[in-house]
């Protein structure tokens, strides 16, 4: 709280002295005068000079006289009796006020770490730093060792992980090996067939010529004998059916040829043995060289028909059907090549994936093992985790099994405490990060701390949820300013949040204001009248006045004895 609350809580707390009453106030100062009553300064009496007498009392002075004494007596005797003691009066004053929030909580590390057993396993602790020892940068920097597990098991299982890991590489060498062997197989057996296409189409080029087998290849020529004789007229003929060709009809104009030069001698010879100038069987020898021509004629002429109808079409026949083969085994040859070159793929990824799986095994187990090993990695104070009351595995020591993921222990930084309240539900809405705090620690009396809140809860505390299901509190951390090395977690704090200043405003104790049946609140003025009085905000000691009073008002802390019965501001 700043200044201006220390000054409203000196002014609320002035009342509890014990100053002098009012009544002896009152009895100081002169008693006031009556209307019409005539006070001896105001008295047509005149005091006595020196050496004279006073006058003496007439009838009517003396009675007025007693008259005054007697009211004099009456209005002393009914102030007595409505005097209220300085402690129970309280002065409506304006000015700042703080709105605070106070709990209670326990100091913990700001920052600690967790040295929990991060092997999948249940391993005894055969070696235990003491609880309470200090770890320093130095024993980090050395590695001073916090925990040892036993990691006789996993070792013997490492090793039988290593046997494994080898058997795997084995595998996966010879997978390797098939792989590049099966690759180069699917190149030769490509490679070969690509050879006999380009055999086949050779002879195809060849029998009809590059020009007509390129233009055969590309539109499919159909496979019926008439359309392979229409080739052999084709313009684009070439090869070895073109030349085939021209000699055949080279046989037939020589053949024709010889015909009729044997019939021109024939027809001379004739001539000569009608006049008897050559015998008969020179004759005969002519007739029968002009047969054997006609014959050679006859021959060359059904070689050609022979050619186109048949010789022809069976050549171009086979040559093409080998072309198609060949193309038909290229397409064998890639479909065998991808399907055994996925077959030695496949058992690749799979020796792979084994070798990876065995691999990364042993790693993990050599991992393990290094981790039962448990080093300092920052500065802190050992202590030792508490136990679950309902498990059996007891306090931790040397010896105690310590199952996967239990906490083991705690490195808290010392270095920066922060404070743990539970700000309930009706106040957690005045409560925000990074608002300031006043902190009083139960164990270091007479001193006070600063903080910040830093961190607010979204959601009440399961934790009390479950052992009180109505109440609702929100977990609060609030950070002490500075490093104090007597600070220790655990201690008992008291925690006063600043949730706001209300500037220039008319304020009241709390204790002074009276709840009626209907909600409205009421106080009392000093000669104890009722005041009707609206409020708003409030701390734990005083409440704003909007309505009802005024500054410089004086009100009672306590009411009236015939109006006790009312309630008191919660």
């Amino acid at each position: 709280m700043n200044n201006d609350g220390d000054h409203l809580f000196v002014q609320a707390t002035r009342h509890c002295r014990k100053p002098e009453s009012r009544s002896r106030r009152h009895r100081e100062q002169p008693p006031p005068t009556l209307e019409g009553a005539r006070t001896p300064a105001a008295s047509p009496l005149k005091h006595p000079g020196p050496g004279q007498m006073p006058p003496r009392w007439t009838a009517a002075g003396l009675l007025t006289l007693g008259l005054f004494l007697t009211l004099v007596v009456g209005l002393s005797s009914c102030r007595k009796k409505d005097a209220v003691p300085t402690e129970d009066l309280f002065t409506v004053k304006r000015g700042n006020l703080d709105i605070t929030v106070i709990e209670t909580g326990n100091l913990k590390a700001y920052e600690s770490s967790n040295i929990i057993n991060e092997v999948p396993q249940t391993l005894k602790i055969v070696q235990l730093i003491e609880e309470g020892a200090t770890i320093t940068k130095k024993d980090v920097e050395d590695g001073r060792i916090l925990v040892k597990l036993d990691s006789s098991n996993l070792e013997d299982a490492a090793h039988q992980r290593e046997s494994e890991l080898e058997t795997a590489r084995a595998a996966l060498t010879e997978a390797t090996e098939s792989l590049a062997i099966q690759k180069s197989d699917n190149q030769n057996s490509i490679r070969a067939a690509e050879l006999n296409i380009t055999y086949a189409r050779n002879d195809l080029r060849k029998l009809v010529g590059d020009v007509l087998a390129e233009k055969v290849t590309k539109e499919k020529l159909g496979e019926d004998a008439a359309s392979i004789r229409a080739l052999l007229d084709s313009p684009d003929l070439g090869g070895q059916s073109k030349q085939d060709l021209r000699q055949l009809r080279s046989d037939i104009e020589l053949a024709q040829i010889k015909v009729s030069r044997a019939k021109e001698k024939l027809e001379y010879t004739r001539k000569l043995h009608q006049k008897q100038y050559v015998s008969k069987n020179e004759l005969e020898t002519d007739e029968l060289a002009v047969k054997t021509q006609e014959t050679s004629l006859q021959s060359a002429q059904a070689k050609l028909e022979i050619f186109r109808r048949y010789d022809f079409v069976k050549n171009f026949q086979k040559t093409w059907e080998t072309v198609l083969e060949a193309q038909q085994k290229l397409a064998r040859a890639q479909a065998v090549a991808r399907s055994r070159l996925a077959q030695a793929e496949a058992k690749l990824r799979s020796r792979e994936s084994a070798f990876q799986r065995a691999q990364q095994r042993l790693k993990e187990l050599r991992d393990h093992i290094e981790k039962c090993t448990i080093r300092a990695t920052e500065p802190g104070f050992v202590i030792y985790q508490a136990q679950n009351r309902y498990r059996s595995s007891g306090p931790i020591r040397e010896g105690s099994d310590i199952r996967p993921q239990q906490t083991i222990l705690q490195l808290p930084d010392l270095s920066r405490m922060a404070v743990m309240v539970k700000i309930h539900e009706a106040q957690i809405d005045m409560v925000a990060v990074g608002q300031k705090a006043t902190i009083s620690i139960e164990a270091i009396p007479n001193v006070t701390f600063t903080g910040k809140v830093t961190k607010k809860a979204v959601i009440p505390s399961s934790q009390s949820r479950w052992l009180n299901p109505d109440l609702k509190v929100y977990e609060t951390t609030v950070l002490i300013d500075g490093e104090n090395k007597t600070l220790r977690p655990g201690m008992t704090a008291t925690v006063e949040i600043l949730s706001d200043r209300l500037e220039n405003v008319l304020y009241i104790p709390v204790q002074a204001v009276r709840t009626n049946d209907d909600g409205s609140h009421t106080v009392f003025r000093r000669d104890g009248t009722p005041a009707t009085v609206t409020l708003g905000r409030r701390n734990r000691i005083f409440v704003v006045v909007e309505q009802g009073l005024e500054e410089g008002d004086v009100i009672r802390m306590t009411p009236p004895k015939t109006m006790t019965a009312k309630k008191t501001m919660p």
